[in-house]
């Protein structure tokens, strides 16, 4: 009975969080799966002892300006260690919704604010998070709102409210664009705070016809009006159910048609929507079980959370230099992997976020997930202080051994399937027990063999089994 506990808050921990450690399930065990459910989207009563100004001095140092990587690398660490996996989650999911590049917004500050409005806002009011983010300074540079004045409306993020933030193609005119465009004219921000600014002088205040309907709106009007027609509720059910449930198949559009409704029932609630969906049938049958295929930060992300790396990072001295080191060494390397495998975090390609599912998956990316065992195994850390972290993951790896001696490889084989959260294929079991035999079996593994574990990693990660979560 355990067992299948344990299965199914590790499918939760995946799809609801960014994975989890076995150290972390055990902590959710007493609470059982509809607990687990509840403290999740209640994280906000979980202490968060993460001081998000002392990483980000650390990664911007002696710069001027923060940069967008330091940025990046202060959500690497909050992914990393954090208690509320929920909130990261969501953050992201916002991230590629609202997709923002700092190619083109250019100030890790300005980055920084938008990614902490989705921590903030993430489970809220949707409503109230699609007005902040048109009022979100990031979000004006983008899309060109502080462009855009009285007598010449810029339409950028007019047109991408309706197509891409709430209720997709189809549902609106390129009149309706036009006429929400005029509404959010005089729309900007201070440089020096970055608050927003309503400037009076260049908003047109004249009537506007918008969806069919008359009057002289204003920005704050035409995101009412936006969010509460029919379809977009059901084209963020949509979207949600993609991520949080299966985004291979097509969707099953009873489904989203029910979680459209409880969405539209409770005014808007992403915490409601999010419960409909967490505590569905469809979430937890065959179809959404490890089937969506891992995200370069999943991938990257999740599997260092597996093997405990999150508990490690919060053991790092951050008050002395060699600590510090360490960890803007891993963090720049860890934003790297992710980089190659096709995922850099704050550069989404388009507005329209990135392609996932099978997206990700091409022959270049597949080597890029293979080689990543080189960061659990150590040479690609380097020597000295940065390798610092990665030791005790080979040192969690030797321990699935555990206290009694495995007899057998294939008792290990189970144990290497636990830490990472895979179920791999008969083939792919026998290929690892062949591998792991021809290097020297059991004796090796007991010698801490760097090279066997990597080679041992590198065909779990090159699986496909591993590629789904």
């Amino acid at each position: 009975m355990q067992s299948l506990l344990r299965e199914r808050l590790a499918h939760l921990l995946r799809r609801a969080g960014l994975s989890a450690s076995q150290a972390e399930i055990e902590r959710y065990l007493p609470l059982g799966v509809e607990g687990t459910i509840d403290a999740m989207l209640r994280y906000d009563e979980e202490p968060e002892e993460i001081d998000d100004a002392e990483i980000v001095r650390l990664l911007q140092g002696d710069n001027p300006r923060l940069q967008p990587p330091m940025v990046s690398g202060w959500w690497i660490y909050r992914m990393l260690v954090t208690r509320r996996p929920l909130q990261e989650r969501m953050a992201l999911f916002w991230h590629n919704h609202f997709a923002t590049s700092a190619s083109k917004v250019n100030d890790g500050r300005l980055m920084l604010m938008q990614i902490q409005l989705f921590q903030r806002l993430g489970v809220g009011n949707f409503e109230t998070l699609v007005l902040e983010v048109a009022r979100d300074p990031a979000m004006l540079v983008w899309l060109d709102g502080f462009r855009n004045v009285k007598g010449k409306p810029n339409e950028n993020f007019a047109r991408e409210l309706l197509e891409l933030f709430t209720m997709g193609i189809g549902h609106y005119t390129e009149q309706d664009i036009k006429e929400a465009a005029r509404a959010f004219t005089g729309w900007t921000f201070s440089r020096v705070t970055g608050a927003f600014v309503f400037n009076r002088a260049q908003h047109d205040d004249g009537e506007k016809v918008f969806l069919g309907k008359r009057g002289n709106f204003n920005g704050e009007d035409i995101v009412r009006i936006a969010v509460e027609h029919p379809a977009t509720a059901t084209f963020i059910a949509r979207k949600f159910y993609r991520h949080f449930i299966n985004d291979i198949d097509p969707p099953d559009e009873k489904v989203v048609a029910a979680l459209a409704k409880a969405f539209t029932e409770s005014n808007y609630e992403i915490k409601a929507l999010l419960r409909r969906l967490l505590t569905s049938s469809a979430f937890w049958s065959e179809r959404a079980f490890r089937k969506r295929i891992k995200s370069p930060v999943e991938f990257v992300i999740g599997t260092l959370r597996q093997v405990g790396v999150g508990e490690r990072l919060r053991e790092v001295n951050l008050s002395a230099a060699p600590g510090q080191r360490v960890l803007l060494a891993f963090l720049r390397l860890v934003g790297q992997w992710m980089r190659r495998m096709g995922q850099a975090l704050l550069y989404p390609p388009t507005v329209a976020g990135w392609d996932w599912g099978t997206a990700w998956i091409s022959s270049a990316t597949m080597l890029e997930r293979m080689r990543f065992a080189q960061v659990l195994t150590g040479p690609a850390i380097g020597a000295g202080g940065r390798g610092r972290i990665a030791r005790p993951v080979l040192t969690t790896l030797n321990a699935l051994t555990g206290d009694a001696t495995p007899d057998h490889l294939e008792t290990f084989v189970d144990r290497l399937e636990q830490a990472l959260d895979v179920r791999l294929q008969k083939e792919t079991r026998r290929q690892l027990i062949d591998y792991l035999q021809a290097k020297g079996g059991l004796n090796a593994l007991l010698a801490s063999d760097r090279e066997l574990i990597n080679g041992a990693l590198q065909i779990v990660f090159a699986s496909s089994e591993y590629q789904f979560c």
